[in-house]
């Protein structure tokens, strides 16, 4: 149910980005030094993040309600994680234009994503909508910022 969703956020993020995907496995092949790549969120932070800056796609339970007996209303949650390097964390300071560029991205990914339809279940979905933001400033060498959106399918 969530590939759909993935799938078109990430070429909605990798047109606003001008990233070029491999066409047969949807991978991006040629990042930018604004965004180097789009992920499936499979908990990276446990692990070594190997490419910087990054936006991870994580999805929430469903919540599916009926609305009639014949329509069902879905809920959708999508969590963005925004990463990107600190570069020079060894005496904790964080220079502001690592901030500056770290803010500035996740600000462009909001804007390419909020009001957006997508697919879900062979209909379209409602417009996007930001409804929580968070900032980590450093989380194991990177600085993460978390933007939550919601819709209905």
């Amino acid at each position: 149910m969530y590939y759909s969703l993935y799938k078109d956020i990430k070429t909605i993020l990798a047109d606003a980005f001008g990233l070029a995907m491999d066409p047969d496995t949807g991978i991006v092949k040629d990042g930018t030094d604004e965004l180097r790549d789009i992920q499936w969120f499979n908990n990276q932070y446990e692990g070594t993040i190997h490419t910087a800056p990054v936006v991870f796609i994580e999805f929430s339970d469903l919540d599916i309600t009926d609305q009639t007996k014949q329509a069902k209303q879905t809920v959708i949650q999508i969590r963005l994680h925004i990463a990107t390097e600190v570069m020079n964390e060894s005496d904790g300071d964080v220079a502001d234009g690592d901030v500056c560029r770290h803010e500035t991205l996740a600000c462009k990914v909001l804007d390419a994503l909020e009001d957006c339809k997508l697919h879900f279940e062979g209909h379209e979905t409602r417009p996007l909508r930001a409804f929580r933001w968070a900032h980590h400033h450093k989380y194991n060498g990177f600085m993460v910022t978390l933007i939550d959106l919601k819709t209905k399918g």
